[in-house]
């Protein structure tokens, strides 16, 4: 008796974490398709060399608008 008395507790827990893991697989999803994105792995180190060029040069321009 005491189950059935708590069902709408269980059902409401199961549709939280439902809504919860299916919400979290959709961001998931829409994060790792987006066109120009790149696994940091994937960067070679030119890549990386040219990042940090690029983050210098903007710094520098940075100070000299300042």
């Amino acid at each position: 008796m005491n189950f059935f008395q708590n069902t709408g507790w269980f059902v409401g827990i199961f549709a939280f974490v439902a809504l919860f893991t299916g919400s979290s697989m959709l961001v998931a999803n829409d994060l790792s398709d987006q066109p120009g994105a790149i696994q940091f792995s994937d960067l070679t180190d030119s890549d990386i060399d040219m990042i940090i060029a690029v983050k210098d040069e903007m710094q520098a321009a940075k100070i000299q608008a300042n």
